[in-house]
């Protein structure tokens, strides 16, 4: 039977329901995707959070603010970096890196004790895994936008500003501005893959960039006017690292390979660029006891200090 009444309704019906079930399922989808969203970034979905934690970060030597996934929260973009703006400050200039270590939660000591050298200008490095250390679990695990107010803080670089916008000729590279501005460049802690990846030869991050593109010789990079280079009699820049790992890691056989690399074949006291500050023997905070601990961070600090001529500081600044 023909009903065209009914076909009529039918038609209105229909109409009416596809567009109510497609926005149904938009807000499906976006509900969806606010929940995830929420899960993994909860500062953009709760700005006031993001506002609380960095309410009394006034500081303006770093102007600009980025979202950073690896840093946990908003940071404060470093300046734009060439190493000629530095040549006549008069400051010995310290490239402090650390790497996938728990011993990471150091950096903040070593930077205190290292306060009162008015003459120091540090640039922090961390690789992404380093970064997970220093997110403000802790007292003596403070954030990053603390660490940038800490006195002779100059710039704390990611993996991710290697690159913060497209390179178009006459452009700086971030890796190897960061090695002519260094007189000394401290890597501590030194993990187990990045001591691998830096015999290896490998730059596949920022630290290893830097590394990697390290003036081996001594013959390009040469001594600011009045701040005289830490080795070779004033005359060479050098790498000091402080390696940090679980024991068994420590003596693994290819780890003996590897520190005879550095220790040995590209040390400093052989001609090369390498100053190795071995590990230390104690319960490590995997829960394992024996050698692979990083060297006390106390004497790191001295190392420093002597390597650039700064004179004990530590007393002053009520470390000991």
């Amino acid at each position: 039977m023909h009903l065209p009444a009914t076909e009529k309704a039918l038609d209105e019906v229909l109409s009416k329901a596809v567009p109510f079930t497609t926005f149904i399922t938009f807000l499906l989808v976006a509900f969806g995707g606010l929940e995830l969203a929420k899960r993994r970034y909860p500062e953009l979905i709760n700005p006031s959070r993001l506002i609380e934690t960095f309410k009394d970060d006034e500081d303006d030597r770093m102007p600009d603010f980025r979202w950073s996934p690896w840093a946990g929260a908003q940071r404060r973009l470093p300046a734009i970096l060439k190493a000629s703006d530095h040549l006549n400050d008069g400051k010995h200039h310290l490239l402090l890196a650390a790497t996938g270590s728990v011993a990471t939660i150091k950096i903040p000591n070593i930077i205190t004790a290292l306060s009162n050298h008015p003459n120091l200008s540090i640039r922090l490095l961390l690789s992404e895994s380093a970064v997970n250390f220093l997110k403000a679990q802790s007292p003596e695990q403070p954030a990053l936008s603390q660490i940038a107010k800490m006195k002779n803080v100059d710039g704390i670089y990611l993996d991710q500003d290697e690159w913060r916008k497209p390179w178009i000729r006459g452009d700086s590279i971030l890796h190897i501005e960061l090695r002519r501005w260094a007189d000394l460049m401290v890597i501590a802690p030194l993990s187990a893959n990045s001591l691998a990846k830096v015999v290896q030869g490998f730059s596949d991050n920022l630290i290893n960039s830097v590394v990697r593109a390290w003036d081996a010789t001594g013959m390009i990079d040469q001594a600011r006017p009045g701040v005289p280079l830490p080795y070779v009699e004033g005359k060479k820049k050098g790498i000091m690292v402080a390696p940090a790992m679980n024991t068994a890691m420590w003596h693994h056989p290819v780890t003996a390979e590897h520190m005879k690399r550095l220790s040995d074949d590209w040390s400093i006291s052989n001609g090369g660029w390498f100053e190795v500050l071995s590990p230390i023997q104690k319960e490590l905070a995997c829960g394992d006891t024996g050698s692979g601990a990083m060297h006390d961070w106390k004497l790191v600090v001295a190392a420093i200090e002597d390597r650039l001529q700064l004179g004990r500081g530590q007393e002053k600044a009520g470390l000991e």
